[in-house]
């Protein structure tokens, strides 16, 4: 069978903007789901897992 052609984004808009404090190794610009979802987990995630949240994120921008 024949593959879908599957095309490029057209008028993409960008509505999230995450960035790291470095001073304080905070997280600033993230949507509330995306805080609340981090903080259930309980995990202390600005502190052990930055790299990690931070390829997460960069995933679903």
């Amino acid at each position: 069978s024949k593959r879908p052609e599957i095309s490029t984004p057209y008028n993409p808009i960008h509505l999230t903007h995450v960035r790291s404090n470095p001073s304080t190794g905070e997280f600033t610009g993230l949507p509330d789901g995306w805080k609340q979802t981090l903080q259930k987990n309980n995990n202390r995630y600005q502190e052990k897992n930055r790299q990690a949240v931070a390829e997460t994120l960069k995933f679903y921008q």
